[in-house]
């Protein structure tokens, strides 16, 4: 009996406790939710605002993220306040130190990643849209998060490359002066006109649209091959939208400069094997009909 009269006094005391915090608990879940919904309706106007105007736009992704982070957190320590577990949120705070300490031991990669976010915040080497080539991948720069850096392949893979290696690895960056110089060999027959070739190939070059007209093009003679002049062929394109403005541009260029070189004629030569013959005596030749050979077969 003494047993279960305890139990049912322990009880009654944890239930008038419930009863009593229950406001506290009401007005926290309050307070955090208010938070929360701030934090995501906040950042979000900010970010549609901001992404209008500003002109690394990866700096502004990667600041409204840390941002809502940070809010969120705050209503989550201001709550625990508001129940009276302000011991709790008092740790939270001083062992903010400590434990990013702890934490960067327990986990140095996410520590490492983050702070390579950071880095690449302020270093900017890309923006987002911009098309770069990391660790082998090429594609669009779509996010910066605080792990990894997000890209988009041109044939539609999403590639999640980790931040400590793109702040440790080269990063080939084909958009962000504006403009990216692509090329092409072509080779024509010896016996062609080589200046007429390369005066009619830059008129083509040049007439494309796509094709800055502030940079020079180049045509030269990159080689004597075995069986062709190898012209190679450089021209400068603007990289607003690289998929369209280079790769298919260059693919027209190619086209346009070749028909015109079939319409000139001008020789396209494939590889071939010449044969010649350094001694003055004739090359013994011997004709024979089908009826001897066949009968030469007949009689082995």
């Amino acid at each position: 009996m003494d047993i279960t009269k305890e139990l049912h006094e322990k009880l009654l005391f944890y239930w008038e406790i419930l009863i009593e915090s229950i406001p506290r608990i009401t007005l926290s879940i309050i307070i955090t939710t208010i938070f929360i919904l701030i934090a995501i309706g906040l950042t979000k106007a900010f970010r549609k605002k901001m992404m209008q105007k500003a002109e690394n736009k990866l700096v502004v992704d990667y600041v409204v993220k840390l941002v809502k982070f940070l809010l969120i957190l705050a209503g989550i320590i201001l709550g625990l306040h508001t129940m009276g577990l302000t011991g709790i949120a008092g740790g939270l705070l001083a062992g903010a130190g400590a434990g990013a300490v702890i934490l960067g031991f327990a986990f140095k990669e996410i520590g490492e990643n983050f702070l390579a976010g950071v880095i690449l915040v302020f270093d900017r080497p890309f923006n987002l849209g911009d098309t770069v080539t990391v660790e082998g991948n090429m594609g669009k720069i779509t996010a910066l998060n605080f792990r990894t850096t997000e890209m988009k392949t041109f044939d539609g893979r999403d590639v999640y490359i980790p931040n400590i290696l793109v702040i440790t690895n080269e990063v080939y960056n084909h958009t962000q002066d504006g403009f990216l110089r692509l090329d092409f060999l072509i080779g024509i027959d010896y016996d062609d006109n080589i200046t007429e070739a390369i005066k009619g190939i830059t008129k083509i070059v040049n007439a494309n649209s796509e094709v800055l007209k502030n940079e020079k093009t180049l045509v030269l003679i990159d080689e004597f091959a075995a069986s062709s002049v190898n012209l190679k062929v450089m021209f400068w394109v603007n990289t607003k939208d690289y998929k369209i403005s280079a790769l298919e541009t260059k693919t027209e260029i190619m086209r346009t400069v070749k028909n015109y070189l079939l319409e000139n004629k001008f020789g396209l030569p494939a590889n071939i094997q010449e044969i010649k013959m350094y001694k003055p005596e004739p090359i013994p030749i011997i004709i024979k009909k089908e009826s001897d050979v066949i009968s030469l077969s007949k009689e082995k």
